[in-house]
């Protein structure tokens, strides 16, 4: 029994290890060079070929396989699946999309210079739900759609410390639209405010550096 448990916990370990291989490493076996497909209409083919291709690839930015730049999945010639582009001939990530038909459906994730700048999540090509944006690890951003259509979002700024300095919140039309907050270097809430359509609502809380009340004015 223990060594059935064992061989269990190493079985989902290794499974844990692969499934974080990039793509062009899971495909290397099995998949076709981008560059032995042609597209007629947006759809992608063998050469010499008139069915639409299904099947895994790899795209390389050099004439001989040396510099790996994307690898995904197509379905009847068009992108279906997981695909991810690369920096660095592999080094580091810069897109992770996930296609359904040819459109982008799912998890979306970008990377500047290895970090993570922005993800979200499509839906038939449309973008939906929250999306967030980061610089450096610090989230700056966050916006909430609903069928490609801007609902709200939240901007976000920090002091040099690294302490956020900014929460505001916006609607769809660039106005401060419900709760913003502003904060001390220390971290200590300094401001919360109600806005509606632009204009303030009410200030609801004020506190110095100590954390002391202030007066609402």
């Amino acid at each position: 029994m223990k060594k059935n448990l064992k061989l269990s916990f190493l079985l989902l370990f290794i499974a844990a290890i692969n499934a974080s291989d990039p793509l062009f490493v899971k495909y290397s076996e099995s998949a076709i060079n981008l560059s032995s497909l042609v597209e007629r209409n947006g759809i992608k083919y063998k050469i010499n070929s008139q069915k639409p291709f299904s099947g895994k690839f790899i795209g390389f930015e050099d004439e001989f396989g040396f510099c790996v730049v994307e690898a995904g999945t197509f379905k009847n010639g068009l992108f279906h699946g997981a695909y991810e582009s690369y920096e660095g001939c592999g080094v580091a990530y810069s897109e992770k999309i996930n296609y359904k038909n040819g459109l982008q459906h799912g998890d979306y994730i970008l990377y500047e210079e290895g970090y993570l700048a922005m993800e979200g999540q499509f839906y038939n090509d449309l973008l939906v739900g929250e999306w967030k944006g980061y610089e450096y690890g610090l989230l700056m951003w966050t916006e909430a759609y609903k069928n490609d259509e801007l609902l709200s979002y939240v901007l976000f700024e920090y002091h040099d410390n690294g302490q956020i300095a900014l929460k505001e919140s916006y609607d769809g039309m660039d106005k401060l639209d419900g709760i913003s907050e502003a904060y001390h270097s220390n971290g200590q809430l300094k401001s919360k405010i109600h806005y509606k359509d632009g204009n303030i609502v009410k200030v609801l809380e004020k506190y110095d550096f100590n954390g002391y009340s202030l007066p609402l004015e």
